[in-house]
């Protein structure tokens, strides 16, 4: 290494630790730090162990973390450290905003209470305000509604008639345009074309972008550059990727990874940035003896091979390996294979409440339960619940002067007419949904209707076709805190076996009324859920997963305190992880609605179901419902 190169170095790593810069990659070169087996080959194993690791050892009890963090509580939190863990926690499908176990807290909770410094954060430059939009959206959180902020227009602002965003590098124009593109916002071309004109043409650094410290050929700012454009809608076969692609390729070590500069060791966190690049580029990154083997192994092993058995990836500044908080929160988004931006729930959860807005019909305030069905009371109770699960208000939805609530009232009679518990359960979901009274609703008193049902084996409902409707009778008394009849409780435990109650979506449904009661799973429930569950990450009926099924397992890992869409609940399928939400999202068409099963109409039902899916989160199970009948909760279980 040349003296020079050195130097360099030394000097910026003093000066990122005295800024607290979240720019960790650029503080020193990781000096091999390889197990000679991956402790954990299994991308799900392994992004969970990480997770596990990274929360357990360095979250503050004010929910914060610490750039360049040394240890839990060992210093103040810090707005940078707390949007790079909340990046890597988001692209494993872990809901920051529900506190792990062992916590009180959450990195959510923890940036709305800094919510000004939050605010004079972004305000710095557009890399900042970048990276802050790519970590809110990631979070599934509204950026332009967050803290009384509106995140997207601080971004925006710092466009120049140059293109740049405030920045003086590519690696933060990068994340500029990374954050304004997760917030679907317009990127312009000027902007696009500033971060293209910085790519280095001819000799070896031909294709890369520097770090704006002058170190050239840097493939941490190629890996974000490639992944801002492709975010940008460049194309994947246009010159500057192509070109980039290339310089991968050269910049390709023999062990399968990458160094932060020509010359210096592999490191697991550029190997991370350049590994999530590739996916983005459809490149295939992660099967041996494919075109990124480069020997002695692929970008993804190189990368899983820095993991210890703690769970950390680790670094070795010359001094040894040792567990690196900094290293690890920028290895994992890498070891789920996903790119930056990541998916937002968020956002695609409120396309869906636009497009929901348009089945809504005007006359009577109401909803199909599905297309071409009629509006009924089930529709509406659905739609209720599905804007509630999304953070609206539904009494704002009342294009015709008639509320969902109003409608609900107008339409029930008709509906429980029928004479079933499991529709006055549904009747009563919606009606807790939006404020309204079940004792008072539409000239009934639900829950003594509902306990009329009650049969002598304990069934609400009609269970020949399956356990949903009696499940459904008691979600509607477990919203409304309600007791439970305790032969309805052993009715529904006695109707699985070997934790399968028939189908997928009786199996969710099941387990989500048990979890609402705080009732543990059957011993094999999960499993059962495990075996049923599609390669796309979702549940279906067939090899396709469907967005009611789906909703329905969700809302019952999630009431047992599971994360739905965790590591543990996702598939592996061409090197990235994907979890239920990810199957779902990707069949939500254009308009924002999701199809029907021929794939030609707006489904009020596949609609109302997708919302409630991505709004999903797990439980805190100390503030679920708990009759003084009824046994106490289970321990806690594992994410």
């Amino acid at each position: 290494m040349k003296p020079k190169i050195v130097v360099t170095l030394v000097v910026l790593m003093a000066l990122l630790l005295i800024t607290g810069v979240a720019r960790a990659l650029e503080m020193s070169p990781s000096a091999p730090a390889r197990a000679a087996t991956p402790y954990y080959s299994d991308q799900p194993a392994a992004v969970a162990a990480a997770i596990d690791w990274l929360i357990r050892t360095h979250q503050n009890a004010d929910g914060g973390y610490t750039s360049f963090s040394s240890g839990a509580d060992q210093q103040p939190s810090t707005i940078a450290g707390t949007l790079d863990t909340l990046i890597a926690l988001s692209s494993s499908g872990i809901d920051p905003t529900v506190p792990w176990p062992g916590r009180q807290t959450t990195p959510i909770a923890y940036l709305l209470s800094q919510i000004d410094e939050v605010a004079d954060y972004a305000g710095q430059n557009g890399g900042n305000a970048g990276k802050l939009l790519l970590t809110l959206t990631a979070a599934n959180q509204n950026p332009r509604a967050f803290g009384g902020h509106n995140f997207v227009i601080s971004a925006t602002q710092h466009l120049s008639p140059t293109g740049q965003y405030n920045v003086p590098d590519p690696y933060n124009q990068s994340l500029a345009l990374l954050g304004l593109a997760a917030a679907a916002e317009p990127i312009p071309d000027v902007a696009v074309q500033w971060l293209k004109d910085r790519q280095a043409g001819g000799g070896d650094n031909d294709g890369s972008w520097d770090d704006g410290y002058g170190t050239l050929g840097n493939a941490d700012a190629s890996g974000m550059a490639v992944m801002a454009l492709l975010a940008a809608k460049v194309p994947a076969n246009d010159d500057t990727l192509l070109r980039a692609t290339a310089f991968f390729a050269r910049a390709q070590l023999p062990t399968g990874g990458f160094a932060y500069a020509a010359g210096l060791p592999e490191n697991a966190n550029s190997t991370a940035l350049v590994l999530q690049a590739l996916s983005a580029l459809g490149e295939n990154f992660y099967l041996d003896g494919g075109p990124w083997d480069a020997g002695m192994g692929t970008p993804l092993s190189a990368l899983l091979s820095y993991q210890a058995k703690t769970g950390a990836f680790q670094s070795d500044f010359g001094f040894g390996p040792f567990d690196d908080f900094y290293a690890t929160v920028q290895a994992i988004p890498g070891a789920t294979g996903r790119p930056f931006p990541l998916p937002s729930r968020y956002q695609a959860a409120r396309a869906g409440l636009d497009c929901l807005a348009t089945l809504q019909d005007a006359g009577t305030g109401g909803w199909e339960q599905f297309a071409g069905f009629g509006i009924n009371a089930a529709g509406t109770s659905r739609a209720i619940q599905a804007i509630v699960a999304a953070g609206d208000d539904p009494a704002a939805y009342t294009p015709g002067g008639i509320t969902p609530l109003q409608a609900l009232a107008n339409l029930t009679p008709d509906y429980l007419s029928g004479g079933r518990g499991g529709r006055v359960g549904i009747v009563m979901q919606g009606v807790v949904a939006a404020g309204g009274d079940v004792f008072d609703f539409a000239g009934y008193n639900l829950p003594l209707s509902l306990t009329a049902y009650l049969s002598p084996t304990g069934a609400y409902d009609d269970t020949t076709f399956g356990i949903f409707a009696h499940a459904e009778a008691i979600l509607g008394l477990a919203a409304a805190g309600q007791l439970v009849d305790p032969t309805a409780i052993a009715f529904l435990r006695a109707a699985q076996t070997g934790g399968d109650w028939g189908s997928v979506g009786d199996n969710g449904i099941a387990l989500n009324a048990l979890g609402q009661l705080v009732y543990p799973a059957p011993g094999l429930a999960l499993s059962v859920l495990a075996q049923t569950q599609v390669a796309d990450g979702g549940w279906g009926y067939g090899d396709i997963a469907d967005s009611s099924a789906s909703a329905e397992v969700a809302q019952g890992l999630a009431a047992l305190g599971q994360h739905p869409f965790g590591p543990t609940w996702s598939q592996v399928s061409e090197g990235r992880l994907r979890h239920a939400a990810d199957a779902i999202m990707a069949r939500q068409a254009p308009g924002g609605c999701w199809l029907d099963y021929l794939g030609q109409t707006d489904d009020p039902f596949g609609t109302t179901d997708a919302i409630i899916l991505l709004s999903t989160r797990p439980l805190p199970r100390f503030f679920v419902y708990l009759p003084a009948t009824q046994p106490a909760a289970a321990a806690e279980p594992t994410p």
